[in-house]
């Protein structure tokens, strides 16, 4: 009986482990694919979803070379595509168009490079065609967003990176965002 019990709890271990070990696997093939997916739309211009079942796909590529951050820019900002990287806002204009690019993250993952973020800092968008743009950071606020909406259509072309806030805060939830606001310079590539 004694070595039934030792076997049942050493099978359950095995099994806590494979679990334990999965999500790391797993989350390292989706950005291998995601990246596969980039590749591909870089080659000639269309969407390429990362999977078959995958309801977002590569959009943008974002650069923070002051972090050495580099992020593939999910399309939505839906919580299952948050799960995999960075999303683009259903409601954003696209960099190089007059209107605001609002890209939104975690603030424990993909976001948390947004607390070594300063003003004068630049933040570069490539987009499907490989045309490059280049945001000069003018702002870093912190608001409540149970009472300030982001404002979409602006006068310019502009880049609002959002994500929650606190960044160390142990629970998530809560109504306040970290918001970095960035002005573009017509610098194209």
């Amino acid at each position: 009986m004694r070595k039934l019990f030792l076997i049942g709890i050493l099978f359950l271990g095995l099994v806590e482990f494979g679990y334990g070990a999965w999500i790391p696997a797993k989350a390292w093939l989706s950005q291998v694919l995601l990246a596969n997916a980039w590749q591909g739309s870089l080659q000639n211009g269309q969407p390429h979803k990362p999977w078959p079942w995958a309801d977002t796909w590569p959009v943008l590529k974002l650069t923070h070379k002051n972090s050495d951050t580099q992020l593939l820019v999910l399309q939505g900002d839906s919580g299952q595509s948050l799960a995999f990287g960075p999303g683009l806002s259903g409601q954003s204009s696209m960099p190089g168009n007059v209107g605001n690019t609002i890209i939104s993250a975690h603030r424990d993952t993909h976001f948390d490079f947004l607390q070594q973020i300063k003003a004068g800092h630049v933040i570069k968008i490539q987009n499907r065609s490989g045309v490059e743009f280049q945001y000069k950071i003018i702002a870093m606020d912190i608001v409540d967003s149970a009472s300030t909406q982001l404002q979409i259509n602006t006068q310019d072309d502009q880049i609002t990176l959002v994500t929650c806030y606190p960044f160390n805060q142990i629970t998530a939830g809560g109504s306040l965002r970290y918001v970095v606001t960035g002005i573009s310079v017509d610098t194209r590539t």
